[in-house]
């Protein structure tokens, strides 16, 4: 048989009714597997897609809003940290470095911050006063949610939303920011007041939540320096370029040569962040393991549906070999067979994926909504106070992203659609060879 004739004979089966039953089993079989496939492919392909905005949407505010795609920590004897305007000029030395587009110096420190009548620990952010202005790729990230991102003067902060909660203020309200002083042996509390600006969120609470932004020159005056770190972060053109980490080490060596930074420590942004993102990548892989073995339990269906359409046809397959097909023509038609109830399995169920993947904030919404008022509604008829109800997240915002970055994982789809299509034939070998392997004298006594 030719291949022609074989891709024939597949089709045949495919399309034409079950043979040798009236019952259609085969035909049903045919159809369930079909189903299986598709159904096995459609949380897979939710989860590539899911996946992988949520990992580069994270991602991709580490960099923009934390670590930068290099940063330089300054020890904290440099003669470049006597005031506020040496390390901002010192740190504009780096513009000088090819590959270096933007610098960024800041003051880091963890403090308490009091509110009216609560407190909560706070991570203090010290930064140019038009950084929210003028660096987009850095307020792009971020979403208002009370008063503006403007510090127009050393007395004024913007705060994360998580810690605005926490604290029980708002807009025009006052924080204190303690921090711990070392005098000898002794802790000294430095205590500083700020007037609340601006409350935001980047829709990564994990990252946000206790952010409190300040004025740099505020930051050098208020906060006790034993607890503080500076940090140049450092903007390149491209945050995944190949040249990011001979970026670094151009920047390191400058800073061998430079007394001031002599000391300093040179890290990528995936140094920066490595333990997070082996953290995305083992649990992305852990997800996707299990979804395969879905689609593998999902194809051991396509080899019954095979092994059933040749038990159905005996007398078809006895009669082609007496005409002259050959065994290795039959076994192939039914391979072909194999492959294409993957592949129908395939055009229905990575679609649907595809279309729930592009919506799924939508999807998200309407099932956090439907559950957050029966609940309210029960609570209702119980006599109960629906405001004692905590609101339901699908995806707890501590956590996960408030909203997902939706970008289609093409590579990857290609490669879940390839695999499929390989197993669903490679399942099929062993009914298919035993189709090749009837002998059509035995097959037609019987009949």
């Amino acid at each position: 048989m030719t291949f022609s004739s074989c891709l024939m004979y597949a089709k045949k089966i495919f399309f034409s009714k079950s043979q040798g039953s009236d019952s259609g089993i085969g035909k049903r079989s045919l159809t369930g597997a079909i189903a299986c496939i598709g159904i096995s492919l459609v949380p897979m392909v939710v989860l590539l897609v899911v996946t992988n905005g949520m990992v580069q949407g994270m991602t991709s505010r580490m960099i923009k809003l934390f670590s930068r795609d290099i940063s330089v920590s300054v020890y904290k004897n440099s003669m470049y940290l006597n005031s506020c305007k040496d390390f901002t000029l010192a740190a504009e030395k780096f513009t000088d470095i090819k590959g270096v587009e933007k610098v960024f110096p800041e003051v880091r420190g963890m403090a308490l911050a009091a509110g009216k009548s609560y407190r909560s620990g706070a991570f203090v952010r010290g930064v140019l006063q038009d950084t929210f202005l003028t660096d987009k790729s850095f307020s792009s990230l971020f979403k208002v949610v009370e008063g503006s991102t403007d510090l127009p003067d050393f007395r004024t902060a913007v705060i994360g939303e998580k810690i605005s909660e926490q604290l029980g203020v708002h807009v025009g309200d006052n924080i204190k920011i303690i921090s711990m002083n070392t005098a000898g042996k002794r802790f000294v509390p430095k205590v500083a007041q700020f007037k609340v600006g601006g409350i935001i969120s980047s829709g990564y609470q994990e990252l946000d939540a206790l952010w409190v932004f300040i004025p740099i020159e505020a930051a050098f005056n208020s906060l006790a320096k034993s607890s503080c770190e500076f940090v140049v972060g450092i903007e390149t053109e491209n945050s995944f370029s190949d040249e990011l980490s001979s970026i670094a080490e151009k920047i390191q060596t400058f800073t061998f040569k430079d007394e001031g930074f002599s000391d300093s420590r040179v890290e990528t942004w995936k140094e920066v962040n490595a333990t997070e993102l082996e953290n995305f990548a083992s649990t992305k892989a852990l997800l996707v393991v299990i979804m395969v073995m879905i689609v593998i339990v999902a194809s051991i269906s396509v080899s019954s549906s095979v092994l059933i359409i040749v038990m159905e046809r005996k007398k078809e397959i006895a009669l082609l070999k007496c005409v002259g097909a050959s065994p290795n023509g039959i076994a192939l038609s039914f391979v072909l067979t194999g492959a294409s109830i993957g592949l129908v399995g395939i055009l229905i169920g990575v679609p649907v994926g595809l279309l729930i993947s592009v919506n799924i904030n939508e999807i998200i919404g309407a099932i956090e909504s439907c559950v957050n008022f029966f609940e309210k509604l029960s609570l209702a008829f119980s006599f109960g106070d629906s405001h004692e109800i905590a609101k339901f997240h699908l995806l707890d915002p501590a956590y996960y992203l408030q909203n997902i970055p939706i970008e289609i994982p093409v590579k990857e789809i290609v490669a879940v659609v390839l695999c499929t299509l390989f197993l669903s034939a490679l399942v099929s070998l062993i009914p298919s060879v035993k189709a090749g392997k009837e002998k059509p004298i035995d097959t037609l006594r019987k009949m």
